[in-house]
């Protein structure tokens, strides 16, 4: 695959951890999570233990750029925030986005904390938890898929955040998923506009390029 073309943000020479079976078989793909560093670590399902030995045999690196050859289906997470997971559906082909939870090193968790939160530019904070409606937290490989985009932004009485996507009909019990602030609007940047919402306040929109209105509250 030639630079120009090259779908991902990360050098495609940067090294990921990987799986060793995936490198035979890339069907026992699990999940992948996109670290702190921007650094991919791609699993047939296993995690890393405490055993380094059993690490080794488990685990191996391979370039990016080999990485996306075994397993094309990555392209499509291009946009991934970094500190996200994302759960690999091979019969609906669609990955599944969470927000990691904290690491085993509780010094480096509270720097990366530290950091987020200073880097943070809007109103309340980019650590709080966000509900989605599933399909906001879903990534399909299927190019003809509805586009993905925040129809609602509900701000509930008790101050929680609902973010609403334009596939879940009006006035229906739908599924949710729960992210971090920083990673919806990350994934969303528009919500960002309406991120000064009181409680009890509803912002909707008619399309996605059109401008949001207070609607309740």
């Amino acid at each position: 695959m030639s630079s120009e073309n090259w779908p991902l943000r990360q050098d495609p020479e940067s090294p990921v951890i990987i799986s060793r079976s995936l490198v035979e078989d890339s069907a026992n793909l699990a999940f992948v999570v996109l670290d702190d560093d921007g650094d991919w670590f791609i699993s047939d399902g296993n995690e890393f233990s405490e055993d380094m030995e059993s690490n080794r045999d488990a685990f191996g690196s391979l370039p990016l750029r080999d990485a996306l050859d075994l397993i094309p289906e990555l392209a499509v997470l291009a946009g991934l925030p970094t500190g996200m997971a994302a759960d690999w559906d091979p019969e609906r082909r669609t990955w599944l986005l969470s927000s990691v939870a904290d690491s085993d090193d509780d010094d480096e968790d509270l720097l990366v904390r530290a950091a987020r939160l200073a880097a943070w530019t809007h109103p309340g904070s980019p650590l709080e938890e966000v509900q989605v409606s599933t399909e906001l937290a879903e990534i399909s490989t299927d190019p003809a898929a509805p586009v993905r985009a925040v129809r609602q932004v509900v701000r509930e009485a008790d101050g929680t955040w609902l973010l609403v996507g334009f596939q879940v009909p009006e006035d229906q019990d739908f599924e949710v998923e729960a992210l971090e602030m920083e990673h919806a609007v990350t994934l969303y940047p528009d919500v960002a506009l309406v991120l000064s919402a009181a409680p009890g306040q509803v912002y909707d929109r008619a399309s996605a390029d059109a401008p949001w209105e207070l609607v309740e509250g």
